[in-house]
């Protein structure tokens, strides 16, 4: 069993068409979020059609929404590990979890922590600080793979203003503050329209009609924060 989890996606998706691509044989492919046993157990114990390996690939399963169904198939994949299985997750899996899984391969792919700076400190009493972080950024990662990370966070932000702890009941205790203070410096209506002008620049972008690169809109939209 191999578990490929961590925040940056791009190289954790890169990692796991590697390991597709170099499998000889079929691939299956789940979504963990709707996946019950019966299902799972059908993909690793049955024989392929075509007499070959199997590799069953599941997207999600760890941060799917507590169920009984997960548990019973988390509880499953420790006692009964299968070689030809993979659990990908496009966040970071607690290690007390992921302790569990005690014969599992387990790869972590992080984002460069300025970029985690850069998302922490961004404020309308921070404008030179979150230019500053910003173009540190863009020494690690791409603009695209910057805005975003920056786009989910200001998604979370507003859930933070609007509903509070209630809205991110899923996250940690200390990750919880840390979003509702940072949405306290903004207020709701004002993250509303910062996501607004997000979008507006991602359709721009998109459709070809911005009339400057994606790293010049990110700055206007820092400096007027």
């Amino acid at each position: 069993m191999v578990i490929f989890h961590g925040e940056n996606t791009a190289l954790s998706r890169q990692r796991l068409n590697e390991e597709i691509e170099k499998f000889k044989g079929e691939v299956i492919k789940l979504e963990g979020e709707k996946l019950t046993l019966t299902e799972f157990q059908q993909a690793v114990e049955s024989r392929s059609i075509f007499g070959a390996d199997k590799l069953v690939v599941i997207f999600g399963l760890f941060s799917r929404k507590p169920s009984r169904e997960k548990e019973k198939i988390l509880n499953y994949c420790q006692k009964e590990a299968s070689q030809n299985l993979i659990v990908w997750e496009e966040k970071k899996i607690d290690s007390r979890i992921l302790g569990k899984f005690k014969g599992a391969r387990i790869e972590f792919f992080d984002l460069p922590k300025i970029i985690y700076k850069f998302l922490d400190w961004l404020s309308p009493l921070n404008k030179k600080t979150s230019l500053l972080l910003f173009h540190q950024c863009l020494k690690k990662e791409i603009p695209e793979r910057i805005f975003y990370f920056l786009c989910r966070h200001v998604e979370q932000l507003i859930i933070a203003a609007d509903l509070g702890k209630r809205g991110l009941e899923n996250l940690p205790e200390w990750k919880q503050e840390k979003l509702l203070r940072q949405a306290k410096a903004f207020g709701l209506e004002k993250l509303i329209n910062l996501y607004q002008k997000l979008l507006e620049i991602d359709y721009l972008q998109k459709s070809g009609q911005a009339p400057f690169s994606l790293v010049f809109h990110l700055d206007l939209l820092i400096a007027y924060l």
